[in-house]
């Protein structure tokens, strides 16, 4: 009995995946019990109107335009898809470059896999954005690349990202320079000083040294924070702190960066002084996001990590910032994804309950207005007994 259940669950999925492919450029009228907004607060009787994979209206009892395909989840709640700023999904060593210990122009995007199981695992988590990055162990590793975890093909590439540099202990060998941070720190001050001389170079590198935009940059400890904000500073470019999980030791420098951190990943068993970073720069007023690091963690840390984060004082608000909104920003397509709002790509997932709830599932997700998972049901206790 319950293998015939499940027979016709995975029938049923299939056949809702294939009605919403089908309707992903129709409109659609979603019914929820809440939605969450971007300040944490839950907005009750919520009705969600997608157009064309965009967001028309959301709100409050919201009236269905005529015509619209109705979706009625008023159990459920519906949240933002996640955003996870720093992933190698499908590419885990592949952008390992070992003869080479700098490739401005290298272009994670040639390294998408779409159909990776990676991005399965991202979807089931809720996770619907990702910035692809270079391996740590190059300083300068190249060009990130912002994709969907699914939906359409020809959709799901939103172009590059920052480029990416790493100055931790992985980047630096004896046998290839750098050999040090100092090294490290006087090769890319030349080759900054290169790129503005050169007005024709429109290289992600140059782009970063005109302080035209961001790079992230890879630490591994809390004096690189001090040494990143000092060379920020007398560089005049802009430096995310990637992993910059020791910020909470060094707040002064940093406020000093100006910047966001990524910061992460978080378990359940890491000491309270760890966990509490989050929450001590939010008090110091000092932005950040979360990341899983997937796949190296599952990608279901990030919302977890996101809720231990909550366990030590950060708010709600923060939070949900930290893995949607500042992560969005930091790879340039906040004006795309992030946020349930009018005018932004109609990446959503629907919960059984509050998103920042561990106990709430994940039951379905779309991404541009188009179902792309549906949860198994779990088994009954009847279908239990007769197993």
């Amino acid at each position: 009995m319950r293998i015939r259940l499940r027979q016709v669950a995975c029938l049923t999925i299939v056949a809702l995946l294939n009605v919403a492919a089908a309707n992903a450029q129709e409109r659609l009228a979603i019914r929820a019990k809440a939605y969450l907004a971007a300040d944490g607060s839950l907005i009750e009787d919520a009705v969600m109107i997608v157009n064309k994979g965009k967001i028309e209206d959301i709100g409050s009892n919201l009236s269905i335009p005529s015509g619209a395909i109705e979706l009625n989840r008023s159990d459920a709640v519906i949240g933002p898809g996640l955003v996870d700023p720093h992933v190698s999904m499908g590419a885990l060593g592949r952008t390992l470059e070992r003869a080479n210990a700098a490739e401005p122009n290298a272009d994670t995007a040639n390294f998408f896999n779409p159909g990776h199981p990676d991005f399965g695992a991202a979807m089931r988590a809720g996770v619907t954005t990702v910035v692809l990055a270079p391996s740590e162990t190059q300083f300068i590793g190249g060009v990130t690349a912002v994709v969907k975890t699914g939906g359409d093909a020809a959709k799901r590439s939103l172009g590059p990202g920052p480029v990416k540099l790493s100055l931790t202990s992985s980047a630096f060998s004896m046998q290839r320079t750098p050999t040090s941070l100092q090294g490290a720190l006087a090769d890319i001050r030349q080759r900054i000083s290169a790129a503005r001389e050169n007005a024709d170079d429109q290289s992600a590198f140059a782009k970063w040294a005109r302080a035209e935009a961001p790079a992230l940059v890879e630490l591994s400890d809390a004096p690189g924070i001090s040494a990143l904000a000092e060379f920020s500073r007398e560089q005049g470019v802009r430096c995310i702190a990637l992993h910059g999980n020791r910020a909470a030791e060094r707040i002064d420098a940093a406020k000093r960066l100006g910047t966001p951190f990524i910061l992460g990943t978080y378990e359940f068993s890491d000491p309270r002084r760890y966990t509490r970073g989050p929450a001590m720069l939010a008090e110091a007023g000092v932005t950040f996001a979360l990341t899983s690091n997937a796949p190296r963690y599952a990608p279901d840390w990030l919302r977890m990590g996101a809720v231990i984060a909550m366990r030590q004082g950060l708010s709600r608000a923060d939070a949900l910032r930290g893995v949607t909104t500042t992560a969005a920003e930091i790879a340039g397509v906040s004006d795309r994804v992030g946020a349930l709002a009018k005018g932004m790509d109609a990446d959503f997932v629907v919960y059984s309950g509050d998103p920042l709830d561990l106990r709430s599932r994940i039951l379905e997700v779309f991404i541009n207005g188009e179902r792309v998972y549906v949860a198994d049901a779990p088994p009954t206790a009847a279908e239990d007994d007769e197993a």
